[in-house]
């Protein structure tokens, strides 16, 4: 349910840019696609606990690590709910489909797609070293561009330029989230190795992996002057810059030690701290330029 948080995140973005850009914004429609979102998160959620679990070997793993051996739920039970809700975004995605076309479906189907492939099939996701930047594009990416194409349905702007420029105010959270499936693998190493995971972690090593993590950071905060110059976002985002001394002290803790249940939660806070603040100063730029243009 915690990460379902974000899904809201990014339909305030969509419509934050959106609006910012083109003064219009389809509420109905990007309402019932954050509705869908919701669900689809939360069905590949529990897909993705209950291929893990089911597909583990390490009985520490199952024990001590998943969700649901943690919880003692029963795979039948987690099964039969997995499927339930899968019932909202099929219903919702198949009006939005019928009023809006089919990129609406396209968009739905490529999301389900990347969700399962994620733990499902002969050679999951998060068995490879494409899983972290996989999932870290879907999540960014992917969903601002659908809420972002359902605002502006039946308008006629919404083009190649608009998706450009939706994939460039969604860059500096694709970095920002790249950094949370980096400390996700980093804390999990041993536990994903152990069930034959060889994520880019493995593959890397630590260290770079660690190293990785700090560019990729960097780059995250660097991209928000840049866009501020392109005129991409307002240039209020800029205090956003102001975070960084206090963000990097929250990810101290996790470069010295990488431990799931103690430093992990720190970076997805950090992270966290940093989009939604992100989103909320387009928020309040798209809130300046509609009183600006009243007087």
């Amino acid at each position: 349910m915690k990460t379902t948080v974000l899904d809201l995140a990014w339909l305030l973005l969509a419509i934050a840019f959106i609006y910012l850009n083109y003064g219009t914004f389809n509420i109905l429609y990007g309402v019932l696609g954050f509705i869908a979102v919701f669900f689809i998160h939360l069905f590949i959620n529990f897909h993705n606990n209950y291929m893990d679990y089911k597909n583990s070997t390490d009985e520490e793993y199952r024990k001590k690590i998943s969700t649901i051996g943690i919880n003692r739920e029963s795979l039948a039970i987690v099964k039969k709910w997995m499927y339930g809700l899968a019932i909202f975004p099929l219903i919702i995605g198949a009006f939005l489909t019928y009023k809006t076309g089919w990129i609406t479906l396209a968009i739905g189907v490529a999301g389900v797609i990347i969700g399962l492939s994620y733990s499902a099939g002969p050679k999951p996701l998060n068995s490879t070293m494409f899983g972290e930047i996989v999932v870290a594009i879907a999540i960014s990416q992917l969903i601002p561009i659908a809420y972002s194409y359902l605002g502006l349905a039946g308008t006629g702007k919404f083009d190649s330029s608009t998706a450009i420029s939706v994939i460039l105010v969604s860059l500096p959270n694709t970095f920002a989230f790249l950094c949370a499936e980096l400390s996700n693998g980093t804390s999990d190493l041993e536990a994903d190795l152990k069930n034959g995971r060889h994520t880019l972690v493995s593959k890397v090593g630590k260290a770079n992996a660690l190293s990785l993590f700090k560019a990729s950071w960097s780059i995250a905060f660097l991209l928000v002057p840049i866009l501020a110059v392109l005129k991409v976002v307002p240039y209020i985002t800029l205090l956003l810059v102001l975070l960084y001394p206090n963000i990097w002290d929250e990810f101290r803790p996790y470069l010295k030690k990488q431990v799931k249940t103690e430093t992990y939660p720190l970076v997805i806070k950090a992270v966290g701290k940093f989009s939604v603040t992100y989103i909320l100063l387009i928020a309040v730029g798209a809130i300046i330029k509609l009183v600006m243009s009243v007087f």
